[in-house]
């Protein structure tokens, strides 16, 4: 459940950012240290940021998000088959 909107600061490469967002501190938190980390990974210049740096970093977040999504559509595909099975089977008793 979103909550109120609030100011966060959040660092990233070193530098400071102030963000505002209806999201938990936990979340915001957590979403910048992957942000972080990625960008961190792909430079070893971290003051130097530049375009093609944050392109890598989200299309690298996005290869990501999308690994998790199809991940999940496979499982929501197992679930329903097997509510399926147990309600014919359910039925036929």
């Amino acid at each position: 459940m979103k909550s109120e909107t609030k100011q966060y600061k959040i660092v990233i490469l070193d530098k400071e950012y102030s963000i505002v967002s209806d999201e938990p501190e936990e979340h915001i938190m957590a979403a910048a240290a992957l942000v972080d980390e990625t960008m961190r990974s792909l430079t070893t210049e971290p003051q130097r940021v530049d375009q093609q740096l944050a392109v890598l970093s989200s299309l690298q977040l996005a290869s990501r998000l999308l690994d998790a999504k199809q991940q999940l559509d496979v499982r929501q595909k197992r679930e329903d088959a097997l509510i399926e099975w147990t309600e014919d089977t359910l039925s036929t008793l």
